[in-house]
């Protein structure tokens, strides 16, 4: 708005300030401008919504701008102003459902995802049960209903000939034509037989396939020791040196080797056999050698053992074995040694300075505040919890809220196409 200064037959006897204070006053007036555009005008920090209100900063692009193609775009400069949105965007639809369903929230439905509403509201994707001794399902892939095999009790299957009607046909696990996937033919083994173990071609590295135990490995099986079918007998040795036993070591039958959990630390094998328990003493915990500092003893952690507990952890006990824990963080022994913290529908549990406490898995929220139904809301769609209980969308105006945050378009940028 242009400001123009018209002429003014001022009383002589004013003076030099009275006339000073009249022009700004005269000034303020004639710049002032109403508005009643309602915007957000993102980073200028204020609503405008009424004439006193202070003006927004102008987005019009200035004469000597320059090239467009040069100009920085209105969403990477600092006052762009957003408006509220209503429509849609792609692939985000309304198809209406039942309370507290996705569908049952403004733009709450996927439609490249969604199975009961497939590329289209109402478009469902049949059920496995419409499939009966198929091994398939359907799912809703990029808007489209698409056939897809399923794992039954354990088994991949694979639909290798293409045909619909005996739907996924093929055992992956164990045909040897389509081992692990369609196409995948096993060479034959040494005894001249093609098998499938598992989705795999053979045995694993280093076993043999063996009937009828299968796959195992010969140089310790005392039942196949070297060779299939070579069953160990006893021996005429004599009784074993303490904590040793006589078995299939390296192929061969009637071998010595230490029991489970001892070694033979001090190489008197004959005299005192596998003297040590591994797995409790604290000179050699785990290993010949392995000596546990002062007052530490040599305690399980997982599959293996070691020496004492770190320093924010406890010796716990469980009848006969002892482990350590950390009772301030370990949801199995919070607090106490042994104390689990309750499941909770929808919650997942944390164990936190001793205490249980319960969150919210990412994107959902417990904002009724009753732990009975667990994290009820998803935060990701519901128009009065959007991203977080408690914040609102516009919902009287049909804005929703897509992906935890109320939808916006930049005012004047277009309509959204659904």
């Amino acid at each position: 708005m242009a400001n123009r200064l018209n002429r003014i037959d001022l009383p002589p006897v004013l003076s030099g300030r009275a006339l000073f204070v009249a022009f700004v006053t005269l000034s303020v007036v004639t710049v002032a401008c109403s508005s009643d555009e309602r915007r957000i005008a993102i980073g200028a920090g204020e609503t405008v919504e009424d004439a006193g209100a202070p003006t927004p900063p102008s987005f019009d692009t200035p004469e000597d701008a320059g090239d467009a193609s040069t100009a920085t775009s209105d969403a990477a400069r600092p006052g762009i102003a957003m408006c509220i949105a209503t429509e849609c965007p792609y692939p985000f639809g309304t198809c209406g459902g039942t309370a507290g369903t996705n569908t049952a929230f403004a733009c709450g439905t996927n439609l490249l995802a969604d199975k009961n509403n497939c590329g289209t509201c109402g478009n469902v994707c049949p059920q496995s049960s419409a499939f009966p001794e198929l091994n398939m399902d359907t799912q809703c892939v990029d808007g489209a209903c698409r056939r897809q095999c399923v794992p039954r009790s354990g088994v991949q299957y694979g639909d290798c000939n293409g045909l619909v009607d005996d739907g996924c046909e093929t055992n992956l696990n164990s045909n040897p034509d389509h081992c692990g996937l369609c196409g995948n033919s096993c060479p034959s083994g040494p005894d001249g037989e093609r098998r499938c173990i598992n989705g795999q071609c053979g045995c694993p590295f280093g076993q043999t396939w063996c009937d009828p135990v299968g796959c195992t490995d010969t140089s310790i099986d005392d039942t196949n020791c070297g060779a299939c079918g070579n069953v160990c007998q006893g021996t005429d040795a004599g009784p074993p040196p303490p904590n040793m036993e006589y078995r299939c070591q390296q192929g061969k039958c009637a071998q010595l080797r230490c029991s489970s959990g001892f070694a033979d630390c001090n190489g008197k094998l004959q005299e005192d056999g596998c003297e040590v328990h591994i797995v409790s003493d604290s000179k050699n915990c785990g290993a010949c050698g392995n000596v546990c500092l002062a007052g530490q003893r040599c305690l399980p952690k997982g599959n293996t053992v070691a020496c004492g507990c770190e320093p924010l952890e406890t010796l716990c006990k469980s009848g006969n074995q002892e482990f350590c824990a950390d009772l301030l963080n370990d949801t199995r022994n919070c607090g106490a040694c042994g104390y689990t913290c309750p499941s909770k529908g929808g919650y997942v549990a944390a164990c936190r300075k001793g205490f249980c406490e319960y969150d919210c898995s990412p994107g959902r929220g417990d904002c009724d505040g009753d732990v009975r139904n667990g994290c009820e809301t998803d935060l990701m769609i519901n128009g009065r919890h959007c991203g977080a209980c408690g914040n609102q969308c516009d919902t009287a105006a049909g804005q929703p809220c897509i992906s935890g945050s109320c939808l916006m378009v930049e005012c004047d940028g277009g309509v959204v196409t659904k």
